[in-house]
């Protein structure tokens, strides 16, 4: 069965877009023996830096084997065949030990901040009058297809804003996904990849389909999250079809899914920083409370408390059942 392949878009920065791909990825491979492959496309390049140490994505670059180069390709016509490009054992993917010894089924290509230069060299093809490659939205497309079978899961982490390369991704994927933070500006930016999602299959017959929105980084004391939560829940859900689950704004999750440079080994927690386990990187010594009230309580299905690593699990069982294999 062909691999399914989700693109994880939004426009806005800062709502966890990345840290949410990474737990997926995680998830996936090590909780339910799914074999996945990672698709960094952001110039910002945190899921890369979260997910494989610094000496690694630089020699990655050094051997014109990230996804800069990938699309590079693309724009210049040249031969596209991704698995040049992905990172995997022996290699280190992930820095739950598990990835780097005797599990194999999570990959990635890796990205660097070099992508942003594409952007240029699309300026320079439009200044000399040049045709704009057809193929060049096509280029993630392509790539991927011949490794389909190899997968169960490709996760596409986009880039914020609707640029030819988030375009590439969306014709590349069967669904596509929207982390929010329940706040009005985070909101507004799900109806404009609706109408990129439209466009992009009228013009190129992309099939893409949208399944959903996650509300993440969400502070349900606050009245603001809770009220926009209350309306994308009740009143707007055939709108925004919001995942069950939501991710609460946590130390945890912020640790671990922003790559601090000032850390020793240039990787999330330090390159030594090595967890034993999913329980180890996720589960928290104490449990976390449910609102009391309104559409984000969960008593009925989790009680008072809550594991953090329970509700991802939940997060991503959610997940499956959604993003199903096409027929």
């Amino acid at each position: 069965m062909p691999a399914v392949t989700v693109s994880i878009i939004k426009l806005k920065g800062g709502v966890g877009k990345s840290t949410l791909t990474m737990l997926l990825g995680e998830f996936l491979a090590f909780r339910h023996s799914k074999n996945v492959l990672l698709i960094d496309m952001d110039a910002q390049a945190n899921l890369s830096y979260c997910m494989v140490p610094d000496y690694h994505i630089q020699n990655q670059n050094r051997e014109r084997r990230t996804a800069f180069h990938l699309l590079r390709s693309g724009l210049h016509l040249g031969p596209l065949d991704i698995e040049h490009y992905i990172t995997q054992p022996p290699l280190v993917v992930s820095n739950i030990s598990r990835s780097g010894s005797y599990g194999t089924n999570l990959h990635m290509v890796v990205s660097t901040p070099s992508v942003a230069q594409l952007d240029e060299e699309l300026l320079e093809l439009w200044d000399a009058g040049r045709p704009m490659p057809r193929r060049v939205r096509e280029t993630l497309l392509l790539a991927i297809n011949p490794a389909r079978e190899r997968y169960d899961y490709i996760l596409i982490d986009c880039p914020p804003g609707l640029s030819l390369f988030s375009s590439a991704a969306l014709i590349a994927s069967d669904y596509y996904i929207s982390p929010i933070i329940p706040e009005p500006l985070s909101l507004q930016g799900v109806d404009l990849v609706h109408d990129r999602q439209e466009q992009l299959m009228q013009r190129y017959g992309a099939k893409v389909e949208f399944k959903g929105v996650v509300l993440n980084v969400v502070k349900h004391y606050r009245n603001t999250h809770s009220r926009v939560a209350g309306a994308v829940y009740t009143r707007d859900s055939i709108r925004y079809e919001p995942f069950d689950c939501w991710l609460p704004d946590n130390e945890r999750l912020r640790t671990i899914g922003e790559y601090d440079p000032e850390v020793e080994g240039k990787w999330a927690m330090g390159s030594e920083h090595k967890f034993s386990d999913l329980h180890h990187k996720y589960g928290l010594s104490y449990r976390l409370t449910n609102p009391q009230e309104g559409t984000l309580n969960r008593e009925e299905d989790e009680g008072r408390k809550y594991r953090l690593e329970d509700r991802i699990h939940s997060l991503v069982v959610e997940f499956m059942e959604r993003c199903q294999p096409q027929s």
